[in-house]
C-alpha cells in the first residue's frame, strides 16, 4: 500500500466493475446474467415504445394530441376506464385478503383445491374464460335459468356488455395477482408475534388488526397497485363483456387499429394512456415507496 501526503496508508483501488456491482447491489459475477433482461427489455419494451412515440409524433394524419384530448369519445373512455381499474382493484383486494388468508390458514385437501382453483386461472386461456363468461351471461343462458329458477328474475338476464358484467370477468382475470402477493407476504408473519399477542389477550380480530395487518399491507398495496396498472390497459375481457357500448381505452384503441386503421390516432391514444400510467406510478411511489417494497419482497 502506498501513502498519500498526509503520511497516511492510502485505500486499495476498487476495480470499477466492482463498484458498480455493488452500488447496484449485485453480486459477483452478476454483471454477465444482466444481458438476458438488457436484450429482453430492449427488443419488447424500448423497441416497440420508440416507433409508437415515433407514430404518435409524426405528420401521418390530421390525428393530434390537443384533438384526441378534445374528443369526448376519448375522455369518457378514459374515464371510464379509470373508474373500473379502480373498481377492480378494491374488489380484488378485499377477495384477495381472504382468499389470501384462508390459504394459509387451511391443511391438507382443501389448501390443494384452494391452491390449483388459483393455479387454474392461469392454466386456462384468457379467451376461454372470457367466452365461458359472455357464455353464462346469456340473455337465456345458464345464469338467466338458475335466477328464473330461484325467482329472482323474470324474463330474459340484461347483463352482458354492461359494466358490471366487465367488472365481474376483470375480477376473475386480475384476483389472482392480488392473491399471491398477499399471500407471499402472509407466509413471512413470524408466528411467535401471533403467539405474543394471543398471550397478551388480545382477540382474533385485534391480532389481526394490530399484528397481521401492519405486515402485510406492504403487498396488499403492492397487488392493489399492479391490479390497478394492469386493468388500465386491459383488452381482451372488456372488449366481448363490455361491448361496443362500454369503451375502455383498451378497446378503443383497438377499434382505431382494426376497424378505422388510423394508426397515428392509437399511438397518441396509447401515448397518453402511457403518461396517465407513469403519473399515477410516480405518485403511488411518492406515497407508498414501491421500489423499497420490491426490495424487501
Amino acid at each position: 500500500m502506498s501513502r498519500n501526503g498526509f503520511g497516511t496508508a492510502s485505500e486499495p483501488a476498487v476495480p470499477s466493475t466492482l463498484t458498480r456491482t455493488r452500488r447496484w447491489g449485485l453480486g459477483r459475477g452478476a454483471s454477465p446474467l444482466l444481458t438476458v433482461p438488457f436484450l429482453f427489455l430492449t427488443g419488447c419494451l424500448v423497441i416497440p415504445l420508440f416507433f409508437v412515440l415515433k407514430t404518435a409524433f409524426s405528420n401521418g394524419s390530421s390525428a393530434s394530441f390537443v384533438g384526441t384530448l378534445q374528443d369526448p369519445l376519448f375522455r369518457a373512455a378514459l374515464l371510464r376506464t379509470i373508474i373500473m381499474a379502480a373498481t377492480v382493484t378494491v374488489i380484488c383486494v378485499a377477495l384477495g385478503l381472504v382468499f389470501a388468508l384462508a390459504l394459509s390458514m387451511t391443511r391438507g385437501a382443501l389448501k390443494v383445491v384452494l391452491g390449483a382453483g388459483l393455479a387454474a386461472t392461469f392454466v386456462i386461456s384468457l379467451m376461454v374464460r372470457t367466452y365461458g363468461w359472455v357464455i353464462l351471461m346469456q340473455p337465456k343462458g345458464l345464469l338467466a335459468d338458475i335466477l328464473n329458477t330461484l325467482h329472482f328474475l323474470n324474463g330474459p338476464l340484461d347483463l352482458l356488455q354492461t359494466a358490471p358484467a366487465m367488472y365481474i370477468g376483470m375480477v376473475h382475470v386480475m384476483l389472482p395477482y392480488s392473491v399471491l402477493l398477499t399471500y407471499s407476504v402472509i407466509q413471512g408473519l413470524d408466528p411467535n408475534h401471533l403467539k405474543a399477542a394471543r398471550g397478551m389477550g388480545a382477540s382474533g380480530l385485534q391480532t389481526f388488526r394490530r399484528v397481521v395487518l401492519p405486515q402485510i399491507l406492504p403487498g396488499i398495496v403492492a397487488g392493489a397497485i399492479l391490479v390497478f396498472m394492469i386493468s388500465l390497459s386491459f383488452y381482451v375481457t372488456p372488449a366481448f363483456l363490455g361491448g361496443p357500448r362500454q369503451l375502455t381505452m383498451g378497446t378503443l384503441i383497438g377499434r382505431e387499429m382494426s376497424e378505422v386503421f388510423d394508426f397515428k390516432s392509437a399511438a397518441i391514444m396509447g401515448t397518453i394512456l402511457l403518461g396517465v400510467v407513469g403519473a399515477l406510478y410516480l405518485l403511488a411511489e411518492r406515497l407508498f415507496r414501491i421500489s423499497e417494497m420490491w426490495e424487501n419482497a
